[in-house]
């Protein structure tokens, strides 16, 4: 995740909570955003085309930036009807959140601890607290710690927890590792793998997502290594997917080839933050995070080469899965949810998504018929890390500056 965030950043944040407010918008209510502009290209965020000079990865060169602007985002207000709230304050620094069957909801928080919220309140003690390696570095975005956790489908009979995070000891590494809950606390920390990479500071991922067959997809950034995210002998820059106990499911892209880890089941990433699934027709959809800008969502496949770094591979265009929606400027996307709830009928069958950067954003994305995307709009403000579908079909959504739980539900 893009995580602790410097004073520059804190005060360009304040500044642009102002700048909302003085449109409208409030701490209680982010939903509710400025007027829409007159550049919104038609009520969409068009995606770039791919242009013939430096035509590489997604047709822009990695060491600069692109250059070309987005249209304005168009921001729409909620139907009648649906409700915006805080559900809970006072966490620190959450970066992603899972529901168990029971009804609690855990919040990982980036130093470690697993925070519960039930029957609507956080509770005093933390689910557990992991020691993870997070250093406390004011003056840069540092995304190493706890960040990614996964409940078990199977949860009401094995307790299982999943969790991703950097560790110190005995050496610099990142963490899948599995809990299990017992008596409503988390014990038995038992690590399935580790990667011993040493990033200063980014470029991990670690978001965690079941997939309906018991699969677990597990995003893996490139550590600031950038060429190992074309070397399928390591899981660097990839999407994995793996059973449970960390093995790899039989029919993964790669199993069977000579030379490459078979856990991998798309590759070229710099950063994916998060990955979601359609249950219905199982198309999966993962943020990535480019270089200077390129940011995008895009569709994963069995397989896929996404094409990072760029211009430094021979890596034919035509090879490259391109983007379903592609940013010009670092928007930051992190968490995402296909949605399928029947809580919020409006956004049936959407792709939603945060925005870390520019103070925030929950972003609806449409489908066309062709399986493109139609429309990009902004439906809440405060959206920064992660969000999920409740079993109650509404959308709880994590600030990370913060530390706030917001609940977007639809009408009673």
């Amino acid at each position: 995740m893009r995580l602790p965030v410097p004073p520059a950043l804190v005060i360009f944040l304040v500044a642009t909570a102002a700048a909302l407010s003085a449109c409208g918008s409030s701490v209680d209510a982010p939903n509710q955003p400025p007027p829409a502009t007159a550049t919104e290209a038609g009520g969409k965020l068009e995606t770039s085309p791919i242009m013939p000079e430096d035509a590489t990865r997604w047709g822009y060169h990695p060491g600069r930036l692109s250059g070309g602007r987005d249209p304005s985002p168009t921001f729409v207000a909620l139907p009648p009807g649906y409700v915006l709230e805080t559900f809970v304050t006072g966490l620190e620094q959450p970066t992603s959140l899972a529901f168990t069957p029971d009804g609690r909801l855990l919040i990982a928080e980036q130093r470690g601890a697993i925070r519960v919220v039930e029957d609507g309140a956080l509770q005093p003690e933390p689910f557990i607290s992991i020691d993870v390696f997070s250093p406390d570095a004011s003056d840069s975005i540092v995304e190493l710690g706890l960040v990614g956790i996964a409940v078990d489908p199977a949860f009401s009979e094995s307790g299982a927890v999943f969790v991703y995070y950097t560790a110190a000891a005995p050496q610099q590494r990142t963490v899948l590792a599995r809990l299990r809950d017992e008596g409503g606390m988390g014990v038995d920390l038992t690590e399935i793998f580790s990667l011993d990479a040493q990033p200063a500071c980014c470029h991990i991922a670690g978001s965690l997502r079941f997939a309906p067959d018991g699969t677990l997809f597990v995003t893996v950034g490139d550590h600031q290594m950038e060429p190992a995210s074309q070397d399928l002998s390591n899981p660097y820059g990839a999407i994995l997917r793996i059973n449970a106990d960390g093995s790899a499911p039989a029919d993964n892209p790669f199993v069977g080839s000579a030379g490459v880890d078979p856990r991998i089941y798309a590759y070229g990433l710099r950063n994916p933050f998060d990955v979601a699934i359609n249950p219905v027709d199982g198309r999966i959809f993962a943020t990535e995070n480019g270089f200077l800008g390129q940011d995008a969502i895009i569709e994963v496949f069995a397989g896929g080469n996404y094409g990072w770094p760029g211009s430094d591979l021979a890596v034919p265009l035509e090879e490259i899965v391109q983007p379903l929606q592609f940013y010009h400027r670092p928007l930051g996307p992190a968490g995402i949810e296909l949605y399928s709830g029947g809580g919020l009928p409006a956004y049936a069958g959407s792709l939603l998504f945060c925005q870390f950067h520019e103070g925030g954003a929950l972003h609806a994305l449409t489908f066309a018929a062709d399986g493109g995307i139609a429309s990009d709009t902004i439906i809440a403000l405060g959206c920064t890390s992660d969000l999920q579908t409740a079993p109650d079909g509404a959308i709880y959504f994590l600030d990370y500056v913060s530390g706030t739980v917001y609940r977007l539900s639809g009408p009673a």
